[in-house]
Formats: structure tokens, sequence, C-alpha cells
């Protein structure tokens, strides 16, 4: 599990110490959490496209990741247990490389936490050596290559979506296709989707998906006598599904963007209640301090950035 971050941009640098719930507040807080999930959903994939000049950094016990993006070159340090191996490239010339401990070309430095693959058969280095290169690398993508979950800044789901419908055990940042996850997690995960409407209950809410017409599957949910599709539901209602909902598919880390867009005093207790229940550590940008005092773990941490 990641323990620390660090996110730096235009010489300004913003760190923060992960507790179970970690609120971040000040300036840059979405550019903050915006690099922060998109490196670590990376690892072992293609680098992130982010712009401009930037450095992020993560620690997980004696795993430490450095990733410094400039306008020419992407260097990429990766240390466990004290070693150090450190990678190079230059996108202008298609140089991919690894310059420490040794220098040779490599097939893919364009890789968040890349393994050491020879282009060529390289006569100075043992295959010993790359086997052990590789083996620190394959640590430092399992200790760092979280499962991460980025929700908002808003939330906005679709009421009705195709039965067919495609990344049903991954739900989009705002929530459009909360339904056919849900739906899925009916069908697949009964138990888990039975969690979720226990949730909504303790805000006065009922939920229910299905199939709303051949080919398209609905989800309604209904106070009292009042019932509605699931787009026409309250700002918290919604906000507080897509955040059950994401907490069910077991995420390492929840990474919530604007997490007082509609929040209450309720929904607040009713996240709690999950949060409590469930390892996953919540990294949420929040604009008013105050609600922090509404999430109600004992193991949280307020940190103030200036980016």
């Amino acid at each position: 599990m990641v323990d620390y971050v660090e996110v730096e941009i235009r010489g300004r640098k913003a760190a923060a110490r992960l507790a179970s719930a970690t609120f971040i507040t000040g300036t840059g807080k979405s550019t903050f959490i915006e690099i922060m999930y998109r490196v670590l959903s990376s690892v072992g994939k293609k680098l992130p496209r982010v712009g401009g000049g930037w450095s992020f950094y993560a620690q997980s016990g004696d795993v430490a990741y450095l990733i410094t993006v400039g306008k020419s070159r992407v260097r990429q340090s990766v240390a466990v247990g004290g070693e150090e191996l450190v990678f190079e490239y230059i996108p202008s010339r298609s140089a991919h490389r690894i310059v420490k401990p040794i220098n040779m070309s490599v097939a893919d430095a364009d890789v968040v936490i890349p393994l050491v693959r020879a282009e060529e058969h390289v006569s100075m280095v043992a295959d010993e050596d790359i086997e052990r290169f590789n083996s620190m690398l394959a640590t430092a993508r399992k200790a760092l290559g979280v499962k991460i979950q980025l929700l908002g800044p808003y939330i906005a789901p679709r009421s009705v979506v195709d039965a067919e419908v495609k990344n049903v055990n991954l739900l989009e940042r705002h929530g459009r296709n909360l339904v056919a996850v849900l739906s899925n997690l009916a069908l697949y995960r009964p138990t888990a989707y039975d969690s979720i409407r226990a949730i909504l209950r303790k805000v006065g809410f009922t939920v229910s998906v299905g199939l709303a017409k051949p080919g398209k599957i609905g989800a309604f949910v209904a106070t009292g006598t009042l019932k509605m599709p699931l787009g026409k539901a309250p700002c918290s209602v919604k906000s507080l599904l897509a955040l059950a909902v994401a907490l069910e598919l077991k995420p390492d880390i929840l990474v919530v963007d604007n997490l007082d867009y509609c929040l209450t005093p309720s929904v607040a207790e009713a996240l709690t209640s999950i949060l409590r229940q469930r390892p996953t550590k919540l990294v949420a940008e929040v604009h008013h301090r105050d609600v922090v005092d509404w999430i109600g773990v004992p193991d949280k941490a307020i940190v103030e950035i200036r980016l």
C-alpha cells in the first residue's frame, strides 16, 4: 500500500502521508490528486500525459519511486531496499535507456516502472544482473501498482444504459456508467448489491436496477411514494450511491475530487459506516474543512497544499 506521495509542479511541491482518510485542502488540490491518480493507475502501462513539467514521488515501505517529466526527457528512479535503478526516455529521439547502475538501451522506458528488456544482446551485462533488476522492478510494481479509483469533481449518472455495455467492473469518474456497474453487482455479487441498497436506506431512499426496455438497463430511486429515474435523484443521493458502488469494487485507494460536492451530514454518516468496514484508503479534495468532522473515522488527516 502507498504510504506517502509528493507532487511538484512549476517549482512548488506538495506532500501527503496517507492516513485511512486524507483530506486535501489549499490550492492546486485537483492537480495534486489528478497526477497521483494518473501515475499510480498507470504502473506497468504507458506514461500518463500531463501537460508541462512536473514530478511525482511515491513510497511504500522500502520501495520508492520518482518520475520527473521535463520539456525534453522523462526520468524515472526506482529504489528497492536501497538499491536504485534509473531510466531515461527522450521522446524526440525515441531514446529508451537505463542509466543507473548501468548505461544501455532498453525496449520501453516510456512505461511507468519499466522492465529491463534489452533490444539486443548486451555482452557487458550478465543475464543474472538483468534478472535481478527485473526482480526489483517487479517488487516495485507490486508495491505501487495499487487498484485506484477516481471519482469527481461531479457525479452525473445516466438513468438508462445499453444492456451490453462494457467495462462494468470499473466506475467512470463521473459515474456515467453507474447503472451498468450496479447491474453487474446485482447479477454477480448480490451480497454487495444488497449492502449498497442498505446504505441508501440510511438516508431514506431505495434503489432498484433492472431491464427498462429491450436492450436497456435502468435504475430508479424512491423515497416514500415518490419514484424517479436515477438521473433525476437528489445530488446527495447520486453521490452516495457512486461512493458506495466504488467502495464495493474494493479499490486500495479511492480518490475523490470535490468530496463536499452535495455532501450532507447524513450522507457523510452513511459513507463513514462503509469506510469503517473497508481497508480502502480515502484521499479526498475538499473545499470546506468543516466537512472533515462529518467523516468519523479514527485515522484521518488534513493536508493543506500550495501548488
